[in-house]
């Protein structure tokens, strides 16, 4: 059994592999359908029950390295739970960039960009604005009021800024409220540990990017917040300028047909194994 989980974890970072360096080089030649990709997966792993295998692995192997305590090994541990066959890197390739799944399929003709914190530094919600084709609405909020330069060119963008503490003096709701909005489909939140009290209750259908910043047992605690909602990582991408922050992609399962994203199995642990 133990052969069997090594080998299936081996061909799935393989395979999450190829398509990261498919899309970086640009090619984006996947073609695969969703079905036809589900069932390829199922043939090379011989069977459904490898997944199950995979994912109580993972699991096992992340409360290890909680106990341990160490932020490095964690992220490590960290294994995606789906495959987006076109992720795309938006905003700084260091620090403030995310890793967004696809985001050309959203509905362009009525959509909503969600960007928690700002500190006038919003190369992200430029590029995604670009990648959406300029039509999205985006919500950018601080805890302190942005520069002159910052508001011209987020009014550029078809963008909103509101200033406040997440969740203290300022929510989510408020802000779809206020806009005039009604939902929202990419959600980056970087708000240096507000996170862990100001998310979970406005967690709903679409895709987070945040970065959660804290010891091991923080990030997988709101890890475990976000899978309560059905939320599946696709992508870890440590911090290296913070040693204990890490950025995590995560899609909603009611958004992973939409977006083509294949499902492997749940690697965040509910509770202790």
């Amino acid at each position: 059994m133990a052969s069997n989980s090594g080998s299936l974890s081996m061909f799935l970072l393989l395979l999450i592999l190829m398509i990261t360096v498919s899309n970086y080089l640009g090619t984006n030649k996947i073609d695969l359908q969703l079905s036809e990709t589900q069932r390829n997966l199922k043939i090379l792993t011989n069977t459904d029950s490898n997944f199950n295998d995979y994912s109580i692995q993972s699991q096992k192997d992340l409360l290890e390295q909680v106990q341990r305590g160490i932020n490095q090994e964690f992220y490590q541990r960290v294994m995606p739970e789906v495959v987006c066959k076109e992720k795309v890197r938006i905003g700084e390739k260091s620090d403030g960039g995310k890793y967004v799944c696809k985001p050309q399929a959203v509905n362009q003709e009525d959509c909503t960009i969600m960007s928690l914190g700002l500190n006038n530094q919003i190369e992200f919600d430029e590029h995604i604005s670009k990648v959406t084709g300029g039509k999205c609405t985006i919500l950018g909020a601080d805890i302190a009021e942005q520069s002159p330069s910052t508001k011209s060119k987020y009014a550029a963008i078809n963008g909103q800024l509101f200033v406040g503490k997440i969740p203290e003096t300022l929510t989510l709701p408020e802000m779809l409220e206020k806009s005039g909005k009604s939902k929202v489909d990419f959600l980056k939140i970087d708000i240096e540990g507000g996170e862990h009290t100001g998310l979970e209750p406005f967690i709903k259908d679409y895709s987070i990017f945040i970065e959660i910043h804290g010891s091991p047992s923080a990030h997988l605690e709101m890890l475990q917040k976000m899978a309560k909602y059905n939320f599946r990582i696709f992508n870890v991408n440590p911090n290296f300028k913070c040693t204990t922050c890490c950025e995590y992609s995560l899609i909603n399962e009611n958004c992973m047909e939409h977006y083509g994203v294949v499902p492997l199995g749940i690697t965040i642990p509910k509770g202790n194994l």
